[in-house]
């Protein structure tokens, strides 16, 4: 059995998007705009049926909270499948049917990914290279006999329920470095990690658009603390070295020092 699952934030509902997928679909609501609340709620009441469920986290909880909340919250058997969306990933209509065949091939899979592709190229897997992760130009350059050397992002990812028995989300990450660090729990803990390749998904990612000064400002700021938390735990390294190049491209983008001085006087 499937269930899915998709964290919102001040995004109303839409079950139409989600209307292909067989099996239970759960709406994990990270809101903080009031109208936007008021209507998931209201629409939640009248969607509530067996296939469809609404969990509200009563504010902005981040994503790492929200997915061990959901999970917690449902009732599953050991061998049942989780699918994790991103509230703006594009789903295509095989999917499910493409994972269902994989499951059935390839029954040792703990976990299995999904190639996401964004407006610059593959951006998962991504390949891990000491602190950092770098896209992938086409999805011919991956290497799936040497999965280990790749990390991969939570949108589109299937989970087989018993793995939440061996790992968990990192609360302590908001938003950023999510995926990859429960990658990196995964192979740590034995988690068999597969690739589907005949699954694609797009995904409008936030970092290779153009923003506002204030959008990047708030925006660095959560990076730089989930950074600060990732780094340490898995690295030892200090956080602020590897962020510089970052920093620094930042104040240039935006002519102004504020992401430096932010990063510098961030204890």
């Amino acid at each position: 059995m499937f269930t899915f699952i998709i964290v919102l934030y001040n995004q109303k509902i839409s079950a139409e998007k989600f209307s292909m997928l067989n099996g239970r679909i759960v709406f994990c609501d990270n809101s903080t705009d009031a109208e936007i609340k008021s209507f998931n709620v209201s629409f939640a009441e009248n969607l509530k049926n067996d296939r469809f469920f609404y969990l509200d986290m009563h504010g902005n909880k981040g994503l790492s909270k929200a997915y061990n909340s959901t999970i917690a919250n449902l009732s599953l058997s050991e061998n049942d499948f989780v699918v994790i969306f991103d509230q703006d990933t594009v789903i295509p209509q095989n999917m499910q049917f493409q994972y269902e065949n994989f499951i059935s091939e390839n029954k040792d899979a703990d976990i299995i990914c999904p190639v996401v592709l964004d407006s610059v190229g593959v951006m998962s897997p991504s390949i891990a290279s000491g602190t950092k992760f770098r896209h992938i130009v086409s999805i011919s350059e991956i290497n799936e006999k040497n999965l280990s050397s790749y990390s991969f992002i939570n949108s589109g990812m299937c989970i087989k329920r018993n793995v939440f028995d061996r790992i968990k989300y990192e609360e302590n990450l908001f938003l950023d470095f999510v995926d990859h660090d429960f990658i990196l729990s995964a192979k740590k803990n034995g988690v068999k990690i597969k690739l589907c390749k005949k699954v694609v998904l797009n995904q409008n990612f936030s970092g290779v658009t153009k923003n506002t000064y204030n959008q990047d400002f708030s925006r660095f700021c959560i990076y730089m603390k989930d950074a600060k938390v990732f780094y340490k735990k898995w690295f030892g390294k200090n956080y602020k070295l590897i962020l510089l190049p970052r920093v620094v491209k930042l104040c240039i983008l935006h002519k102004n020092p504020s992401f430096l001085l932010t990063l510098l006087r961030n204890k």
